[in-house]
């Protein structure tokens, strides 16, 4: 009857994957994952080819990366909750000064939260307000064509200007 690998049953096979193509000891891998050295051996010899030992290297790095930005959420999210309760006391207690000096805190570390989970956008914002198209612009142009009304030629002149401006025209 043919052993099943213990590795490869493991639920922690792509992080063994990882130390075995390029980690610690065979003995701390064993220790940590609760494996033993021999299996790792066995596994590493033949079941972890090169191009799997490279991907398990990226995905345990990702991983590794995933984890660190939950573990920078998860303390900041623990130091809003202190922050909150110090908050709290200082109201409590009247000591309007210090619990200003907290809720101030508090409010840069729930941005702080916001920006890294990408909740929070910081990028300028720009509106484009077509003029042209606005009743005042057009009130405008009424005005001025009625106003030059006695002056023809300074009325063609105006209309086709503005005809440029609309177009795009550099002044």
């Amino acid at each position: 009857m043919t052993r099943v690998c213990t590795v490869c049953t493991s639920p922690a096979r792509s992080r063994v994957d990882a130390e075995l193509a390029g980690g610690p000891s065979l003995a701390a891998t064993g220790r940590r994952f609760k494996l033993s050295p021999d299996a790792l051996l066995l596994h590493r010899r033949d079941h972890l080819s090169p191009a799997l030992a490279k991907v398990a290297i990226e995905r345990y790095t990702a991983d590794s990366a995933g984890r660190a930005f939950d573990s920078v959420v998860d303390r900041v999210e623990s130091l809003v909750t202190r922050l909150e309760a110090l908050l709290s006391l200082g109201e409590q207690k009247g000591a309007l000064t210090g619990a200003s000096n907290v809720a101030r805190e508090v409010r840069q570390s729930l941005e702080l939260i916001a920006r890294l989970r990408g909740e929070l956008d910081t990028r300028p914002t720009v509106t484009t307000v077509n003029l042209f198209s606005t009743p005042e612009f057009a009130n405008l142009v009424s005005a001025v064509l009625e106003a030059t009304q006695a002056f023809p030629e300074a009325r063609l002149v105006i209309a086709d200007r503005l005809d440029a401006i609309q177009a795009g025209e550099p002044g």
